[in-house]
């Protein structure tokens, strides 16, 4: 099982150093080592022992992108449009892939420059601070080590409350769709025995249909809560290696037999609106951005590959894969379910097939076992801090129960917000803009503030950054505007969410007219401060 084991091992390395930053401790032991015996180029040699191959490196990143947010896109492309919304998939794919180059690129530069080991997200992030040319950079480090760390637990959670609200919709679903198909088949044997020539007997008690459960949702999820703090109790990922590969057995059959569904029949396009109400928009760049939920794997699998070489070429590839996926399956799905599209393009496969019921509870036991995955980094990234404090035979115990506080408090987010197309939205918005869009080009900015930087890369970099940041305040406040009130928004806040996008547009349409007026004259690493 080694394939799956490595699976389970690229999670590890999200965690540099949770209790920690990168102060004097790190400064010190670095001065003791003889800086020849370091890996100073290791995106040339390699892990040439254990390292991951090409292939699975490939695999890795496929996993890593391809969730519950595949699932979602269909609504993303509602809220923008069956033209625009295909157009800004593609549009954001690119970005996100040029933000993980980004994050790479500027790993390597300070691995050679610091004469380091290889380094995580938050190690680039805490690194390129403490060494860059501006003081003030320097004294935030060990913040920018805590913030990254911060947005990497708040994402996981988020994705584990997503999970949440998928379990208990999808298998609500499966029940009451059971339940209904009963219901129509003990309808039709009565309705055949009153219509016989042949005097029928009494029918039985268990003949006459009865209504179907009519359970709430947070009930659903209730359900799923002791099972799932179970699962997070097996602190050792390599355990789980046989439910990860029957997992991504399941999605990966799931996803087949959406796609035979939906290709069945694509609609009319003329029924469909080409571009959707710029209030909507927020909305869209919430649920795509969460779906490309894969930055915070680029470094460990760059890390452990034998030829970390060759990771540029696997991470295009992966990553075309990937957005073709996504603009496939979300254009396919909005054209065959129209505005009718829910939260996750499962919930609209109806009840009288029992493939579609298989797709609900292979992709719901596929997101179970994901959950742990998911849970795996912000454990450890917060427990143990917790677990110094204590006396060694206080460790334990304490670990489960704060595992199992964790899981509630995923459960209680949960419940409080219980639409999926909402918490994907959220989550999107809030932490996964700024994983994926808001600090790889700040992050370049800083690295290479020592030098002359190129106007294009610094106009680049803020567009990028200045963009996600708006999409982050557009995202959460249009969201967190339908989660307090439910039913249509009013129009002030239709018409904010409509000025913070019409200010990402002009950002961009600035920032591009100003790097044409700049030339060659913004060329010195002054001019990045000032322009900020």
């Amino acid at each position: 099982m080694p394939s799956q084991q490595l699976d389970m091992e690229v999670m590890t390395p999200l965690i540099e150093n949770p209790g920690g930053g990168g102060g004097q401790e790190e400064e010190n032991s670095e001065e003791d080592q003889d800086p020849e015996l370091l890996p100073v180029r290791h995106y040339e040699l390699g892990n040439s022992h254990q390292g991951i191959t090409f292939t699975q490196a490939l695999i890795h990143l496929l996993k890593g992108n391809i969730g519950t947010g595949l699932l979602g896109l269909p609504l993303a492309v509602r809220n923008a449009g069956v033209i625009v919304g295909p157009l800004c998939l593609v549009l954001m794919g690119v970005v996100c892939v040029h933000c993980m180059h980004i994050l790479v690129h500027c790993s390597h530069h300070l691995c050679e420059r610091l004469k380091r080991p290889p380094m995580g997200y938050s190690d680039t992030v805490a690194f390129s601070m403490e060494h860059s040319s501006y003081q003030c950079f320097r004294k935030s480090a060990r913040f920018g080590r805590h913030l990254v760390n911060f947005f990497l637990v708040l994402t996981q959670l988020g994705f584990c409350s997503a999970y949440f609200v998928f379990l208990a919709e999808n298998i609500k679903q499966v029940v009451e769709g059971y339940q209904g198909v009963n219901i129509t088949l003990a309808d039709e044997s009565l309705s055949f025995a009153n219509t016989s020539m042949v005097p029928a007997p009494v029918p039985l008690p268990t003949m006459v249909p009865s209504e179907p459960w009519a359970l709430d949702l947070r009930l659903y999820m209730l359900f799923f809560l002791p099972f799932l703090i179970l699962l997070v109790f097996m602190k050792d990922l390599k355990n789980m290696a046989v439910l990860s590969l029957l997992a991504n057995v399941c999605m990966a059959v799931s996803v087949i037999i959406i796609f035979q569904y939906i290709t069945t029949d694509f609609g009319d396009l003329q029924r469909l609106p080409l571009t959707s109400p710029l209030g909507k928009f927020p909305f869209f760049f919430g649920t795509a951005i969460f779906a490309f939920e894969g930055i915070g794997v680029v470094l460990p699998l760059e890390n452990q590959m034998k030829e970390p070489k060759r990771f540029p070429t696997a991470l295009n590839i992966g990553m075309g894969i990937t957005i073709v996926l996504y603009v496939v399956l979300a254009t396919l799905g909005y054209l065959h379910f129209g505005d009718d599209i829910k939260g996750s393009i499962t919930l609209n496969l109806p009840h009288n097939a029992w493939t579609n019921q298989m797709v609900k509870i292979l992709y719901s036991f596929g997101v179970f076992v994901s959950f742990a995955i998911q849970f795996f980094v912000p454990a450890e990234i917060m427990i143990p801090p917790v677990q110094a404090r204590l006396r060694k035979s206080w460790r334990a115990p304490c670990e489960m129960i704060l595992r199992g506080l964790l899981v509630c408090l995923t459960f209680s987010f949960a419940v409080l917000i219980p639409r999926l197309d909402l918490v994907i939205s959220l989550v999107g918005a809030v932490s996964s803009s700024a994983l994926a869009l808001v600090f790889p080009p700040l992050v370049e900015l800083i690295t290479f503030s020592d030098r002359p930087l190129k106007p294009a890369m610094l106009v680049k970099d803020l567009v990028i950054a200045v963009v996600g940041f708006i999409g982050f305040l557009a995202g959460t406040y249009v969201t967190l505007a339908e989660i307090v009130s439910p039913e249509e928004p009013p129009e002030v806040i239709r018409e904010a969410a409509q000025n913070l996008t019409v200010a990402a547009a002009t950002t961009v349409a600035g920032a591009l007219g100003m790097s044409e007026e700049l030339g060659g004259n913004w060329t010195t690493p002054t001019a990045a401060v000032t322009l900020g």
